[in-house]
């Protein structure tokens, strides 16, 4: 059996049947298509936390029991002026009307806020009907010191103000973009002709910037990949056949790609946005490395048939298990219990059997038909480009220069590799969900000022859930609520808090009595009581508000409130409180899943170093690959470290998906130089071959693979830009190992 398991032969059949093979392919792409055409994409960033922890459960059931949050669309209106007459009357208005729209299941802004119950629960408004310029001053100074209102609806300068617009949960993005268009209709005929202006947020409109971005990057990522592919193709063959054969499997893959995840019912999210970059530069290189063999092949007399049959017979086995090694380390992603990571492993896995499978099949059946109908086909083989014999030339010389000095080179990589590696293990994991924004959207610049100029868009909750037979209003939970209340308070990053405590403390500085407090409370559904207190579900939220911030920063802050929270356990064994939120899961499970994300990218080291062992029956062909392989994921660790950026999660997956391609040039270059071995070559003669004959296709391979990788440079969306320059320094990286490293290591141990 070959070191492909005899899966290259599947390239010998289409060989042999190429119109036949051809023709299936066709028939299998076609519905295909059209499946590709059902895919949808999926905008919710909390799906990114989505597992089956306590952690998350908690956070469901905060959810259930206030579900006004998750759907809030936040619509900011800021003037020099806000505090008019004319302006007041205008958003109070809209407050109105905004309550009458489609969708919307509540409005919340300063115009929600009363003045203190008076003994019979009796609350007016603090803006009155009829508002005269002589009360406006007045009007002004409570709005501004109202518990509920101050910083987190009406900035400490009066001149922004927040409406907080509870939404119907809208799966489907289409009726999406329907609610939020009436809502811009709605709010632009209530405010035209002022000098007001207006940005909108929150999550309904983030999905919608989201899904517009996703899909914008698709089309730009495929477009920008085949033209750049084109490009290298025609650079390196300067041939329109060659440049066919290359090209037209990467399309082919794409649309299957699209068509098995249209129906496996997957939606794109905003990490398996990029796989189809990713299966169009597999494709491509493994294409170059077969053509590059059959170009050889014809120029040294062969016939097309013979040509592409020994090219199958040589490079396909290392096809094979390229393709294999970086399906293992994309696999591996699976065993991470995060939903959106283990979906974007098993998509990318799937991507690259498929960029295996359609490389194989066409690529021989294809170049039969178009080669063997050309008549020059001598000189077609002998045709030495510009580019390429630059890069054969530039090899050659690597070659010599490695295997004079392999001592000095293999030293100079284990410093290298014990310096960056002392900096990977010193990162800290970083996350931000504006990572997974569109960095310059609309409702992303509404959140940067929302948290500019008032309490912030995230939140930190404390849940207080008191069990059947307990009563919320009794003079012991008031008290402690209050405690939760300090706590939260005194947090750092904390601006404003808002809990039961802040109600009762506003209620009862009128004429309200405590008693008769809890007895209207319990009456009230206002939107803003509704945020606060669920009185069917005996439970009560304690809420603080901070401006976006980093993992990193918050999870300290998590930490303390915890330790506080389990001081007041041991006191109160009866009720449940949690910290809770999306910024706070996002804290405690962003390290936890890094870590998990480094346990499986680990795993697929070990089980692609035992494969490559396997595979090539040698114990030092597996010991081979370690330092090559490691030393390009340590390099960019180091630079992860020095640059401040972190370690996220889309660059540990980025380390993934890189070390799984750097093994495919190990591979290569092992299999090349095993046949030189068996065809009676000594070590440095059968080296300096395999550098000379297999480093141009590796070169030319990673320029296509980092032109493709290229494309995500281009995306609105910072974390798949990280991505691609994780990928982008992490293949230079690895290149340079194995053409360097690699031989130096096999000219020292053989």
């Amino acid at each position: 059996m070959s070191a492909g398991f005899g899966l290259e032969r599947i390239g010998l059949v289409a060989l042999r049947f190429p119109r036949t093979t051809l023709l299936l392919v066709a028939l299998i792409t076609l519905p295909l298509a059209y499946a590709a055409t059902t895919v949808g994409f999926s905008s919710d960033i909390r799906e990114i936390f989505r597992s089956g922890t306590a952690d998350y459960a908690r956070f469901q059931l905060v959810e259930e029991q206030y579900p006004d949050s998750g759907q809030d669309v936040l619509l900011l209106v800021r003037s020099d002026n806000l505090f008019t007459v004319d302006n007041l009357e205008r958003l109070r208005d809209l407050h109105l009307e905004l309550s009458f729209a489609g969708g919307v299941r509540d409005v919340v802004s300063m115009f929600s806020a009363r003045h203190p119950p008076d003994e019979a629960g009796g609350a007016e408004p603090l803006l009155p009907v009829k508002l005269t310029q002589k009360e406006l001053p007045d009007v002004k100074e409570a709005i501004q010191h109202h518990p509920l209102v101050a910083e987190k609806l009406l900035s400490p300068d009066a001149t922004t103000t927040l409406f907080v617009i509870a939404m119907e949960p809208y799966p489907d993005i289409e009726d999406l973009r329907v609610v939020a268009g009436d809502l811009r209709s709605v709010t632009k005929s209530m405010l035209e002709g002022t000098d007001m202006t207006v940005q909108y947020s929150g999550l309904s409109f983030l999905r919608l910037e989201i899904v517009s971005s996703l899909m914008a990057d698709q089309m730009m990522f495929i477009t920008a990949g085949f033209l750049i592919i084109l490009l290298i193709s025609w650079l390196f063959f300067h041939s329109a056949t060659y440049v066919c054969i290359a090209a037209l499997p990467a399309v082919i893959a794409v649309i299957w790609l699209g068509g098995i995840t249209g129906l496996r019912g997957t939606e794109v999210d905003v990490m398996s946005g990029v796989v189809p970059a990713l299966v169009i530069v597999l494709v491509v290189a493994s294409s170059l490395h077969l053509l590059f063999k059959v170009r050889r092949e014809l120029g040294q007399g062969a016939d097309a048939h013979e040509a592409i049959s020994r090219s199958v017979r040589e490079i396909g086995p290392g096809c094979v298990l390229a393709s294999l090694t970086t399906a293992i380390a994309l696999f591996s992603l699976t065993l991470v219990p995060l939903k959106i990571v283990a979906g974007f492993g098993l998509t990318a896995a799937i991507g690259t059997a498929i960029a295996f499978l359609v490389t194989i099949t066409v690529v021989p059946s294809l170049a039969y038909l178009l080669l063997s109908r050309i008549q020059s086909k001598k000189t077609l083989g002998r045709k030495v480009d510009f580019a390429f014999g630059a890069a054969s030339r530039f090899c050659h010389r690597l070659g010599h220069f490695t295997l004079a000095r392999p001592r000095i080179i293999l030293a100079c990589g284990l410093t290298l590799g014990l310096v960056a590696g002392l900096l990977y293990s010193m990162i800290s994991p970083r996350y931000q969900d504006r990572e997974y924004l569109p960095e310059r959207s609309p409702a992303n610049l509404a959140k940067n000022a929302i948290d500019d100029r008032l309490a912030g868009t995230e939140t930190v909750l404390v849940h207080i859930q008191w069990p059947p037979g307990m009563e919320i209003d009794t003079p012991e939970s008031a008290d402690l609520v209050k405690k939760f209340h300090t706590i939260v308070e005194g947090l750092p990053l904390v601006r404003s808090v808002t809990s039961l405590y802040s109600i009762q403390s506003w209620a009862v500085a009128g004429q309200l009595t405590q008693d008769k407090f809890f007895d209207l409370l319990q009456e009230a559904k206002t939107p803003l009581v509704e945020r606060i207190v669920s009185i069917d579900d005996n439970s009560t939220l304690v809420t603080g508000y901070f401006p976006g911030t980093d993992a990193a920063d918050l999870l300290p802050v998590v930490k303390r409130l915890e330790s506080e929270l389990d001081q007041l356990r041991a006191a109160n064994p009866g009720v449940d409180f949690t910290a809770t939120s999306l910024a706070v899961l996002s804290a405690k499970a962003s390290y936890e899943m890094i870590a998990q994300l480094n346990r499986s990218l680990l795993l697929a080291i070990v089980l692609n170093i035992m494969l490559v062992g396997l595979v090539f029956r040698s114990v030092r062909a597996g010991l081979y690959c370690i330092l090559p392989n490691l030393l390009p994921i340590f390099v960019v660790g180091g630079f992860l470290y020095i640059s401040g950026l972190g370690l996220q999660f889309t660059s540990v997956v980025a380390f993934t998906i890189g070390f799984g391609i750097a093994v495919d040039n190990t591979i290569h270059i092992l299999n090349y130089y095993g046949l030189m071995r068996s065809h009676g070559r000594d070590v440095n003669p059968a080296l300096e071959e395999t550098i000379t004959t297999i480093g141009p296709v590796l070169a030319v391979g990673t320029i296509v693979l980092i032109s493709g990788f290229a494309a995500t440079l281009l995306s609105q969306l910072p974390n798949l830009r990280l991505f691609g320059e994780v990928a982008i320094i992490l293949l230079a990286t690895a290149l340079l190992a194995n053409l360097l490293i690699l031989p130096a290591t096999i000219a020292i141990l053989e």
